[in-house]
């Protein structure tokens, strides 16, 4: 076991990010260390809990300057450094710069490079994943070996600096969820950010969404989207109106609800069936999470309630299909997917133990050997 190490835990480019609440699972397992120093450095522009004085050393810096300073100023071990699409030059020159850095990034573009300099103008995503992925010698994701082996050859480099580190449970985030009727009016819930359907649908889900949507509540099963709550705070005074159709849906599908989640608390999720990530897939965008197991995953682990997924969502569906998680179904299904949502009581209630079996071992705890992640 590392002992006496000092750790400095980063955000995306200094910055918590209002979907992204990787950092605060892993300062919550972190803290069951007592033989470890905990440090987190970010740019000071949101709020956070204030649980986490108790045993972080908190610096709140102005910009990203200060924050170079700020480690150069400490003795430390290891930094980690959380990062996604539209961070990684800052995570690039936290490489460059400093020793023992740990990259945990959250996904990275299946676009070849023209398509996503367009879809992502000003941006430097493309050259500084390429310095990572040849550079840093701990690359940690929610990605599985499948992926590692792509990358590995794409960027001429070892697959075994990639390590598969998924958003894991928290024990004391777990939802002992009531048992609830099976009937007819079957809740899907939907937790998570949602693309406006103005982005280019062959990279973006915001418009098989809507028809997934559309094509569901038409069979009289009930969806809501649970948006984080200041992303919700927000959806409904957009300035370009980019999610107008959503509203639209909300304000007139009877079948469909916009709602407003809390952070890390899954008992939102009662008196949902099952929760879902994308159903219908569509061009190229399903590649990003082909071969990873995101951190809906773990929130709908931690909720206690069974899944529906995408088997194009490879990953995760042979995790639900091996575990008995919840309903795996393809494209074609959602044409009539009351047939497949025709389950007894019995089967219904077996999916919610398997879901509170596995989420015991699918925890940092089981899970995370200090010793192989920070070496």
């Amino acid at each position: 076991m590392l002992k006496n190490k000092h750790f400095i835990l980063i955000p995306p480019n200094g910055r918590f990010k209002k979907q992204d609440f990787s950092l605060l699972r892993i300062m919550k397992w972190l803290k069951n260390f007592k033989n470890i120093k905990i440090s987190l450095i970010y740019i000071e522009d949101v709020k956070i809990n204030k649980n986490l004085q108790d045993f972080i050393n908190i610096y709140k810096v102005k910009d990203e300057e200060e924050i170079f300073k700020t480690i150069k100023s400490l003795d430390y071990d290891f930094i980690f450094h959380r990062s996604w699409m539209g961070a990684y030059y800052f995570a690039a020159t936290l490489v460059k710069t400093f020793d023992n850095v740990l990259i945990n990034i959250k996904d990275w573009n299946f676009a070849e490079k023209e398509v996503y300099e367009y879809l992502f103008p000003d941006n430097k995503d493309y050259e500084s994943i390429d310095y990572i992925f040849k550079n840093c010698n701990n690359i940690l994701s929610h990605f599985t070996k499948e992926q590692s082996k792509l990358w590995a050859k794409k960027y001429n480099t070892k697959k075994n600096k990639f390590k598969f580190f998924p958003e894991y449970c928290n024990k004391d985030n777990f939802n002992n969820k009531p048992k609830i009727k099976y009937k007819k009016n079957i809740k899907l819930v939907y937790a998570g950010k949602i693309p406006p359907t103005c982005y280019a649908e062959e990279y973006f889900p915001g418009k098989a969404h809507l028809r997934s949507i559309k094509k569901l509540t038409k069979q009289k099963i009930n969806i809501d989207f649970v948006l984080p709550p200041k992303i919700y705070d927000t959806f409904y005074n957009h300035s370009n109106n980019l999610y107008l159709d959503f509203i639209y849906e909300d304000k007139i599908n009877r079948n469909f609800n916009i709602l407003k989640g809390k952070e890390l608390n899954s008992q939102i999720l009662d008196e949902y069936h099952f929760g879902f990530f994308e159903l219908e897939t569509s061009g190229k965008n399903h590649n990003l999470y082909k071969y990873a197991v995101t951190s809906k995953f773990a929130f709908y682990l931690e909720a206690g309630i069974p899944m529906l997924i995408n088997k194009k969502f490879n990953s995760m569906a042979k995790l639900v299909k091996k575990y008995n998680l919840g309903i795996v179904f393809n494209n074609n299904d959602l044409k009539n997917l009351n047939k497949k949502l025709k389950i007894s009581q019995e089967e219904y209630n077996l999916l919610c133990k398997n879901i509170k079996t596995f989420r015991k071992k699918f925890t940092y705890q089981k899970n995370i050997n200090l010793n192989k992640v920070f070496k």
